[in-house]
C-alpha cells in the first residue's frame, strides 16, 4: 500500500471529524426557572420583567439586515416566550396592503415539537402558535390557535425595552407546561412586511422540518444535566474524532512499515 491512498483516507477522517458533528448538532433554548413574574401585555411591563432570560440574537433568514431577540422561562404553569423585534419599527396600522395581501401583516410563528428527538413518520410540528397584526389594521389579530389555552399579545410599546426604545413589534406568549415534553423542540420565526424581513430562532436551513428545530431546555430537571453534557460533547466531537483519525493512520503506517521490515529481512535471509 503506497502512501498516496493513506494520504487520501487521512484527508477524507479530517473531513469528517468536522463535517459531521456540525450536521448533526442542534441550537438549544434554555428556559430558566422564572424570578420576575411576566404581565402578558406585549410590553415590557417592569424593567426587570425579562431581566431574569438569555438574550438569544434571533437570525436574518430573508430580507435586509435586522435585529429581533428571543426570550424564554418557564414556572409551573407556563412557558413565557418574548420575541423582541427591535428592527420593526413600521406600525403596521401604517403599512400599505403588500401583494399578495395575505402575507400583509407582522406577525411571530412559533411551532413546537413536543417529540424532539423521536423517530416519527411525519416531520412537522405537533402544533403551531401565530399571532399577527395585519397591515391597515387598528389592532392586532388574537393569538391562534384561537384556544383559551394560549395568550398571547402584540404591540409597538417600546416602554421599558432594554435593547430599544423607539416603537417597534414585541410579542408575549404564555403556553401551558403540560403540552410540553422532555425533551421538547423549537422554532420561532418572525415578520417585518413593510421591510420583507424575515427572522428566524434557529438558523433557517431551507425547510421547516422539525429536524431543524432547536432543543428547548428547562433549567432545573434531570434533562438540563444531561444536554450539557451532551452539549459538552458536541463542542469536542471534532477535536475528538481528528485524534482519532490521526491515531488511526499513525498505526496503519506503523503496522505497515513493520511488515515492510520484515520482508525485507525474510527475503535477505
Amino acid at each position: 500500500m503506497s502512501i498516496r491512498p493513506l494520504a487520501s483516507l487521512l484527508l477524507a477522517l479530517i473531513l469528517f471529524s468536522f463535517l459531521a458533528p456540525a450536521s448533526l448538532a442542534r441550537d438549544s433554548l434554555t428556559a430558566p426557572r422564572h424570578v420576575n413574574s411576566v404581565t402578558i401585555d406585549g410590553k415590557w411591563s417592569t424593567p426587570n420583567e425579562w431581566s431574569d432570560t438569555q438574550h438569544v440574537s434571533m437570525y436574518v433568514a430573508e430580507g435586509p439586515e435586522s435585529t429581533a431577540f428571543l426570550r424564554v422561562k418557564y414556572d409551573d404553569q407556563y412557558l413565557y416566550v418574548l420575541v423582541d423585534f427591535s428592527s420593526d419599527t413600521t406600525l403596521a396600522i401604517n403599512q400599505p396592503i403588500a401583494q399578495p395581501a395575505h402575507w400583509s401583516y407582522d406577525g411571530v410563528n412559533i411551532a413546537i415539537d413536543k417529540h424532539a428527538n423521536v423517530q416519527r413518520p411525519t416531520d412537522e410540528a405537533d402544533f403551531q402558535v401565530v399571532l399577527m397584526w395585519w397591515s391597515g389594521y387598528g389592532a392586532p389579530e388574537p393569538v391562534a390557535p384561537g384556544d383559551a389555552w394560549i395568550e398571547g399579545v402584540m404591540s409597538y410599546d417600546a416602554t421599558n425595552d432594554p435593547d430599544s426604545q423607539t416603537a417597534h413589534a414585541i410579542y408575549e406568549l404564555a403556553m401551558p407546561m403540560q403540552i410540553f415534553k422532555s425533551p421538547s423542540a423549537i422554532r420561532v420565526s418572525v415578520w417585518d412586511i413593510s421591510r420583507g424581513a424575515s427572522m428566524h430562532w434557529p438558523r433557517y436551513q431551507g425547510s421547516w422540518s422539525t429536524k431543524y428545530f432547536g432543543d428547548l431546555i428547562f433549567s432545573q430537571g434531570q434533562e438540563t444535566a444531561t444536554h450539557r453534557e451532551l452539549s459538552k460533547a458536541t463542542a469536542t466531537d471534532p477535536v475528538i474524532l481528528f485524534a482519532i483519525s490521526v491515531v488511526v493512520v499513525l498505526v496503519v503506517l506503523i503496522l505497515l512499515y513493520v511488515r515492510r521490515r520484515h520482508r525485507t529481512s525474510v527475503g535477505q535471509a
